[in-house]
C-alpha cells in the first residue's frame, strides 16, 4: 500500500524536524509516495505568501528527487469526498474541506495517510493513518 503524505509532514521535513526526517528514512522505505494536489497547493501557498521562492523550488526538487507523485482530484476522489462529507454531516462532525479532500484522495486511491493531524482524520471511517 502506498502512502499519501499530508502537507504538515512535508513542511516538517523541509524544516528538518526529526520525526519527518525519520519518516522518510524508515517508514517510507519501499513504498510508493504521493501528495494530494490540495497538500501541494497548501505548501506552495505558504511559501509564496512568505515570499520564500527558494523554498518553493526546494519543495519541487524534493518531490522530484523522492519520486513523490502528485494526485489530482478526479471523479473517483470527488465521489469519495461526497460519501465522507455526507457521513460526517449526518453525524454532525465538522471537518475542514481541504482535509476532506485529502482523506478522499487517500481512500479513493487505496493509500494510507501520513499526517500529524491524527485528531482530525481519525473521524473518517476506513482511513489508515500513519
Amino acid at each position: 500500500m502506498g502512502i499519501l503524505i499530508d502537507s504538515n509532514i512535508i513542511i516538517d521535513f523541509l524544516n528538518n524536524q526529526d520525526s519527518a526526517v525519520d519518516f522518510f528514512k524508515n517508514k517510507s522505505q519501499n513504498k510508493d509516495l504521493f501528495i494530494s494536489i490540495i497538500s501541494w497547493a497548501e505548501v506552495v501557498y505558504g511559501f509564496r505568501k512568505n515570499k520564500s521562492h527558494k523554498k518553493v523550488q526546494l519543495f519541487k526538487d524534493f518531490l522530484q528527487e523522492n519520486n513523490i507523485f502528485i494526485i489530482s482530484i478526479d471523479q473517483k476522489v470527488a465521489e469519495k469526498y461526497l460519501d465522507i462529507k455526507i457521513d460526517l454531516e449526518i453525524k454532525r462532525i465538522p471537518l475542514d474541506e481541504f482535509d476532506l479532500l485529502i482523506a478522499a484522495t487517500a481512500l479513493a486511491n487505496n493509500l494510507s495517510l501520513s499526517t500529524r493531524n491524527v485528531k482530525h482524520f481519525k473521524r473518517i471511517n476506513n482511513l489508515i493513518l500513519l
